[in-house]
């Protein structure tokens, strides 16, 4: 079969626009009939034809008669001879119902009770019309305004306090999960006079300032009274337009997409765009619609999460003029292609069935597409199938855009035809999806890193190795968790488990090495709860990065023995969980290892020595929340515990944000009404590795002190003789110990390069070798004494030695905290990132501003002067050509980070982890990717606060900021 174009038919739903389809087609539209959406695919609801021998054939019939000629096996295996997705082209001219869609396991289970129940498949009342989930993306081609997902929490704190009628729905509403979900099941259950009573003034408000200065597209209040306009019928309101309120309000610009995971509560309110989507049609609604609205099947399928909405933009294709929107399921990649007269297109043999569709062309441009001997002649609006394994070239004697429909390539085996997600190491350890992180998927990476330490000789059979997890629900449950596939991994390896429960990452750590043996922790750190992941040690400490490569091949290794194994004698069912039976219990836990924790300090600091100091300690879900408490009051301190929660919150301490501070703000204020005056606010991130520390000022403000600072004041308190930080770091660290004759050394950013430039200096026979991060995690590479005491060696992240430090330092001042660190070299620091930011367009960015030669980890620019720091330390003057290239890449960032921005001339290019960028008047801008999620990520320095802000605020201002135009340039 070669190329074939695709006949495609409309869905005139009431809310489609008259106007934008029938241009795309050229065709005309006498009687205004709304054309909502063009369908492309096999969806036996609306298929569309190809002809055939002369006459036109539904394409799902096609692909049930030759599913491997035209999916490939790969994916006819995978999806089971169906095409796994669908494309449209969606056009709104006012807004859809609000609505989710299922996970497959909710659509598999409501599809069967359905059918049960007798219900037809065509029934309006029907919820669930086939067995899939339906993840869709949103691709901008006009601009689109769309509703996506709940509002960061403290936001809808917020609107409940704003808007009076709304303040009754939940007088006591806090910014939590549960109660989020307490308040949409409330609203969606409320009578409709009761609706109507609330929206009543609002919408009467509404209108009259309406008039007084008519609302846009960027106000809410546009939206909401559209929709009462178009969905409040009877003299009744419409019970949806509380949506609006409470869910993000997003615009998109074309080229821009948004992604739509099963349980996101979404609306299209306007605009235009390629929509794809896995091949389903389950749609469960919640409002702003006239059809079926099944409220406790919705209750039952949405996910109650605030968040900031997820901006999608491509990631171009190496060598190419095609652009990739990137999701993380395995039905269908959206890709946008650009042709010109003297750059065609020429696309390979595909490994899957592929849909594209033109969508712009200039003037009368001509658009065609050649396989072989074959082509066709392709009209605006026009839409072609590609089978498997054909290649094809597409010409323009102009100018053309085209959107394209594939399933992903993954180069992983697969289970039972379907290709799970593999984990991969991030900064430090595993890090994933929670989605991802199967019982199958946890238990094969835990049997690879034992099956590495089993071959360096590092565990023997029968060995205890220890394992402890952080408070995240998918870390452990009653049911499941991913410590239990650990357990079951360490049992069927000959070994044994010794079960340490919930506590810190670095109780855990610090309790195996000092029984000499190996150890897991289970635990995302500091990132949402949607995602985990598994941290390595060996009887040492940290799996480092020279590790990571024996490690991946071991676990590739044991990938393929589980991924073949015959279906009867495995542990796993199809969907990678535990069979029935199958998942094992853990052992009592062993209380030792909080003991020895909590000992490491006690016998370290001056007993009492806290006395008098009075401490906040927001608790949040931080798993080391009782411990800390505990030991704080153990050294003489009285502490508040407050802020303590059940749903997961996630704390960077790297990134504590305007919002942050005023809700911490908030709870010491609430503090110091009912105790009275305090001292300082402390916490930790998810696992109580990291740090949170704040002064209180005389005005009883707080004070956030960075890690990188703390880190200045720890290691001042311990007198360190070798220091190892991140390049990340303040600047104040070098300067603060350039007095003391101690040169910090830089790394590259995560525990595991800290960790072997500790070791360099321990072999370089330094005695007090400490190192941190700029998230405040504190390491100790060597046993330190201090007034005839002795704190062990702990080379991994900890977050109770800086905060009991930092207290104890500002002590033996006299002063406060505030005090204390004012003293410190007048350097500020501040950090932000974009999220969702698609690493491959990370990296590109990195690439384009670094040398060619990656031994160059600096240049210093002096007058005409080049100069080249390698990785060696050794400095060299920079060959002419070479420094045409720095200087190249210099002008182009100065056209970035300008006068008009404040910026002053670039003296210095540090490239040892990401761009760091060194300016005359002493600003620091520092950009680099994350290692563990899709994030950019950017550092500032500067001699203010204000001005580090500023130049925070300038990278991440969406959509026309520093990092935004950085990557355009990509």
């Amino acid at each position: 079969m070669n190329i074939s174009q695709l006949h495609s038919d409309i869905q005139h739903y009431a809310w489609g626009d008259k106007i934008f389809i029938p241009d795309l087609l050229g065709i005309d539209n006498p009687e205004g009939r709304p054309f909502a959406e063009l369908w492309m695919g096999a969806h036996p609801d609306l298929p569309s034809k190809i002809e055939v021998k002369g006459r036109q054939v539904a394409l799902n019939e096609l692909v049930t008669a030759s599913a491997e000629k035209i999916l490939g096996p790969v994916v006819t295996q995978e999806f089971e001879g169906q095409l796994p997705y669908l494309l449209k082209v969606l056009s709104a001219a006012s807004p859809l119902s609000i609505q989710t869609h299922p996970s497959k396991e909710r659509a598999r289970e409501g599809f069967t009770r359905e059918d049960a129940a007798g219900i037809p498949h065509s029934a309006g009342y029907r919820n669930y019309r086939d067995i899939n989930h339906k993840p869709e993306l949103i691709a901008a081609l006009t601009d689109f305004y769309g509703l996506r997902g709940f509002r960061p929490l403290e936001e809808i704190a917020q609107v409940l306090i704003d808007v009076p009628e709304l303040r009754s729905l939940m007088p006591d509403f806090a910014p939590t999960s549960p109660c989020l979900k307490s308040l949409y099941e409330q609203i969606m259950n409320l009578t409709q006079d009761r609706v109507d009573a609330i929206l009543d003034p609002i919408i009467g408000r509404l209108t009259e300032a309406d008039k007084e200065r008519p609302f846009t597209r960027a106000d809410r209040a546009y939206w909401i009274l559209r929709a009462d306009r178009e969905y409040s019928k009877g003299g009744h309101r419409d019970r949806g337009i509380f949506s609006i309120y409470l869910m993000n309000l997003v615009h998109l610009v074309p080229g821009e997409a948004m992604y739509l995971p099963a349980g996101i509560l979404h609306a299209y309110l306007e605009g235009s765009g390629i929509e794809i989507m896995a091949n389903s049609n389950n749609v469960i609604r919640g409002g702003l619609t006239p059809k079926h609205v099944d409220v406790p099947e919705l209750l039952n399928n949405v996910i109650f999460e605030g968040a900031a909405p997820e901006i999608i933009r491509p990631t171009q294709l190496p060598g190419s003029r095609e652009w990739v929107f990137k999701t993380p399921v395995r039905e269908f990649e959206l890709r946008r292609i650009e042709v010109t007269e003297a750059l065609p297109h020429q696309n390979g043999s595909g490994h899957s069935a592929e849909v594209l569709i033109l969508v712009g062309v200039n003037g009368d441009a001509q658009v065609t597409v050649a396989s072989g001997e074959e082509s066709l002649d392709l009209p605006r609006g026009g839409a072609f199938l590609a089978p498997y394994g054909v290649a094809y070239t597409i010409n323009t004697n102009s100018a053309a855009i085209l959107y394209k429909a594939t399933v992903p390539q993954n180069s992983a085996p697969l289970f039972r035809g379907v290709r799970p997600t593999a984990l991969a190491f991030g900064t430090s350890g595993l890090r994933g999806l929670v989605t991802d992180i199967t019982d199958l998927e946890a238990y094969i990476n835990t049997r690879g890193f034992l099956d590495y330490l089993f071959r360096i000789g590092d565990v023997e059979g029968g060995d205890l190795v220890c394992i402890a997890g952080d408070r995240r629900p998918s870390t452990i449950s009653p049911n499941g968790g991913i410590m239990r596939a650990v357990a079951r991994a360490i049992a069927d390896a000959g070994l044994q488990v010794d079960h340490l429960g919930r506590i810190p990452t670095p109780a855990l750590t610090y309790h195996a090495l000092q029984k000499g043996r190996a150890s897991i922790m289970v635990t995302g750190s500091h990132i949402p709860f949607d995602r985990n992941g598994i941290k390595f040690n060996k009887k040492s400490g940290e799996v480092l990065k020279a590790d990571e490569p024996g490690i991946l091949e071991a676990v590739a290794a044991v990938r393929h023995i589980e991924y073949t194994r015959p279906e009867p004698e495995s542990l796993f069912r199809d969907d990678g969980e535990f069979k029935t039976g199958k998942r094992p219990s853990l052992p009592p836990i062993n209380e030792n290892a909080v003991q020895a924790y909590l000992r490491r300090y006690i016998d370290f600091f001056p007993p009492q020595g806290l006395k008098g100091q009075r401490i906040l300690f927001f608790q949040h879900t931080a798993v080391g929340r009782d411990l800390l408490v505990e030991l704080f009051r153990d050294l003489g301190a009285e502490v508040f515990p407050a802020g303590r929660s059940e749903a997961f919150v996630a704390i960077d301490t790297e990134d504590i944000t305007e919002e942050r501070l005023r809700g911490l703000q908030d709870m010491a204020d609430d503090a110091i009404r009912e105790h009275g005056p305090i001292h300082a606010v402390f916490s930790t991130d998810g696992d109580s590795d990291r740090p949170l520390i704040l002064g209180i000022d005389p005005k009883n403000k707080v004070r956030f002190f960075g890690g990188d600072l703390l880190g200045i004041v720890v290691a001042d308190y311990l007198d360190a003789d070798a220091i190892s930080v991140p390049i990340s770091t303040n600047d104040a660290v070098d300067r603060h110990f350039e007095i003391r004759g101690v040169k910090p050394n830089k790394t590259r950013i995560g525990s595991p390069y800290v960790i072997k430039s500790m070791e360099e200096a321990r072999a370089a026979s330094k005695n007090r070798v400490v190192g941190w991060e700029a998230n405040g995690g504190f390491l100790t590479g060597s046993s330190i004494r201090k007034n005839e005491r002795t704190l062990e060696a702990l080379p991994t992240r900890d977050a109770a030695l800086p905060l009991l430090a930092a207290l104890f330092s500002s002590l033996e001042k006299k002063c406060s905290l505030v005090e204390f660190f004012d003293r410190l070299p007048s350097r500020y620091s501040k950090a932000g990132l974009i999220d969702e930011f698609p690493q491959e367009s990370s990296r590109a960015l990195i690439r384009q501003f670094s040398p060619t030669d990656e031994k160059v980890k600096e240049v210093r620019f002096e007058d005409e002067r080049v100069t080249l720091v390698f990785a060696d330390g050794h400095s060299e003057t920079a060959s002419k050509s070479t420094a045409t290239e720095q200087q190249d890449i210099r002008q182009r960032l100065a056209a970035y980070f300008t006068s008009e921005g404040g910026f002053d001339d670039v003296v210095r290019i540090n490239t040892i982890d990401g761009v760091r960028i060194y300016f005359s008047n002493g600003d620091i801008a520092h950009i680099r990717p994350s290692g563990n999620a899709p994030q950019l990520r950017i550092y500032a320095v500067a001699n203010t606060q204000t001005r580090a802000n500023d130049i925070v605020e300038m990278g991440l201002r969406e959509p026309d900021g520093l990092l935004r135009k950085l990557e355009a340039e990509v």
